[in-house]
């Protein structure tokens, strides 16, 4: 896993080309920096000029000769990429077998590079990995990039007079900024800005599962390449489980291999503990908990129920324990590194975890992110998929009677008022995994000029849910297929990508191996929620790896004692910051602002405006 930039233009464009700074990213790849120009060739080519740059984490094959930009031997063919092919050595031995030559030992950069050569964008069908990179072709004078189908590794690009430049994070590109305002609502609504766009101005994300060719300075068109609906065409046709829960086994497996240490990331819930059971297999690994201090008001710690997985598992177990003013100042590190703002209050803790995991000689983590998008763990979309079903069995006058209630409605289950109102207004009801202002009133906080310029959110739910994959799918098909590659890849993906990398170490997740991901969206409802529960497939597999009062208790996930940390007094401390920001913006109404003055706006419901005020206040005004 490394950190890729560059910058390509083409002959007759009369551009120079955009400086991008490798060593910004740096940390993403210590092992190896390495920037080369077309122009400095002993035979430059024709018909483009590019600059590739590199910033390498050596995991598989260490020798330097694997170190990238990497060329075929005649130089007729270039590539920077990010992060790793999980089939390598069957890709690999295939080629040979096609003819290909290799120079290096086991290289999977190697194995990426002459699979492009031998099938074009077909190569992307046979990858079994995760990753962001760009092929050149001088000869042909083309350009083609891909992000692999699960968006776990980030890719970011601009194309102006007739230069493309990309990077693994935006902090690359260098000049002015400014902050791409339109699309802020999108971010309140779902904690992050919407698939393509990006907060800053003119950069674009290459979203998850989509490439794209260039040739002769054409703009940048994406395409998909992979949907995870794309094998459910007969909707949920799976009455049996194995066959994903043996998938997870290979995966696991393959993404053990390294010639590095790996370890786990252990939270002690359920997602974490299979990962860290199948790792454990035959070996014994280090495993990294975090938690805050035992009597955090409202905080319920994991800490207990990592070590004791840790113990059952016979792991190198290595907890860390947080007080509040060690989160601060953590999530304050983290704000200087997120050159995107990532509402989520876990960062600051995976931070310190992956620097932990670091310390001890680890360079790769598997992660448990993904489980709870496959196999249903979240209660409220089980409750949405219900009342979904009976929202379309009612009659029409029977909801407006129903309408009628709203405000005691509102009062007593807010979410379910709003799904009710959004099905009045023929829209879906469920918007994704975070719908932040779901059963609030967008006028209430922000301003009237703000919302006019904003971008509608409700665009991006409907294109993914009504993708023709989804022809035949059920509600929670398509929020699972919307999470998958929307709120995960952006959202909870760019996170363990920033934090581990941070740290230099590479993050590996299992459980989104894309053939389990296409078999797991195939499964029938019965194998997924019930009178039981949610997510009964893999607690029915966890039942031969880990003890049953893991297994059956209840969901906690890792919450931030928020209420504690963002309190009256913290949120005073902040509030010059975000009326600041807000005096450059213009987001917010009269009335919000004097609750910010007034420091009334604490904890959880301030968390996303303390993000953006900490990354305007760092990356946009201190830039």
């Amino acid at each position: 896993m490394c950190g890729i930039a560059g910058s390509v233009t083409w002959r007759g464009q009369g551009a120079s080309l955009e400086t991008v700074d490798i060593a910004l990213l740096a940390y993403r790849g210590p092992d190896a920096l390495v920037t080369l120009a077309s122009d400095a060739l002993p035979q430059p080519p024709a018909r483009i000029r590019w600059k590739l740059a590199h910033a390498r984490l050596s995991i598989l094959d260490l020798a330097t000769n694997a170190n990238q930009p990497m060329s075929t031997p005649d130089g007729r063919y270039w590539l920077v990429f990010n992060g790793e092919i999980y089939n390598n050595q069957p890709l690999r031995d295939e080629l040979a077998a096609l003819g290909h030559r290799f120079t290096t030992d086991h290289s999977d950069s190697e194995t990426l590079l002459r699979a492009c050569i031998q099938w074009g964008k077909a190569a992307l069908e046979r990858l079994n990995g995760m990753f962001a990179f760009v092929f050149i072709d001088n000869a042909e004078g083309t350009l083609f990039a891909a992000r692999d189908r699960m968006g776990i590794k980030p890719f970011y690009y601009r194309f102006a007079n007739g230069v493309f430049s990309f990077a693994s994070e935006p902090k690359a590109f260098t000049g002015p900024r400014r902050v791409n305002r339109p699309e802020l609502l999108g971010y309140f609504n779902f904690m992050q800005v919407e698939g393509t766009a990006t907060f800053h101005e003119g950069v674009q994300k290459l979203p998850a599962a989509h490439c794209l060719e260039l040739r002769d300075g054409d703009g940048p068109l994406p395409r998909r390449w992979w949907h995870p609906l794309q094998s459910a065409a007969n909707g949920r046709d799976l009455g049996d489980a194995r066959t994903c829960m043996e998938l997870l086994r290979e995966a696991v497996d393959l993404q053990m291999v390294a010639d590095v240490g790996v370890g786990t990331y252990l939270s002690g819930g359920l997602d974490s503990s299979v990962i860290t059971a199948l790792a454990s297999k035959g070996r014994q690994v280090n495993t990294f908990s975090i938690g805050f201090e035992e009597g955090t008001p409202g905080y319920q710690s994991e800490l207990g129920h990592a070590q004791q997985v840790a113990a059952h598992l016979r792991t190198r177990h290595h907890p860390i324990t947080l007080s509040p003013q060690a989160y601060l100042a953590a999530q304050d590190r983290v704000f200087r590194m997120l050159d995107e703002p990532i509402a989520n209050s876990a960062c600051g803790p995976l931070l310190l975890l992956s620097e932990r995991a670091r310390a001890e000689g680890v360079k790769v983590c598997l992660s448990g992110e993904g489980a709870d998008e496959l196999f249903i763990g979240y209660r409220h979309w089980h409750d949405a998929f219900r009342m979904d079903k009976f929202l379309h069995a009612m009659p029409r006058p029977a909801l407006h009677a129903l309408a009628i209630a709203g405000p005691v409605l509102r009062k007593r289950k807010p979410q379910w008022a709003a799904w009710m109102q959004r099905h009045l207004h023929h829209q879906y009801i469920i918007w994704g995994g975070i719908d932040a202002m779901a059963g609030q009133s967008p006028g209430a906080r922000f301003s009237a000029g703000f919302l006019e310029q904003a971008r509608a959110p409700y665009g991006i739910v409907c294109a993914s849910y009504d993708a023709p994959a989804c022809n035949n799918a059920d509600l929670m098909q398509r929020l699972s297929a919307f999470d998958l590659h929307f709120h995960l890849p952006e959202y909870l993906l760019a996170r363990v990508d920033r934090m581990s990398m941070a740290a230099s170490i590479e993050a590996r997740v299992p459980f989104l191996d894309h053939r389990l991901v296409e078999q797991a969206m195939r499964l029938n409802p019965e194998l997924l929620v019930g009178p039981r529960g949610e997510k009964l497939a893999l607690k029915d597999f966890a039942r031969g790896l880990l003890p049953a009062a893991i297994i059956d208790r209840p969901k906690v996930g890792f919450e931030i004692p928020l209420q504690e940390v963002l309190n009256a007094q913290e949120a005073l401390r902040q509030r010059d910051l975000l009326l600041a920001m807000d005096d450059a913006l213009g987001i917010y109404s009269p009335a919000f602002r004097k609750e910010l003055a007034a420091g009334n706006i604490t904890g959880k419901q301030l968390w996303p405006h303390f993000a953006l005020a900490n990354w305007w206040n760092i990356h946009m005004v201190g830039h």
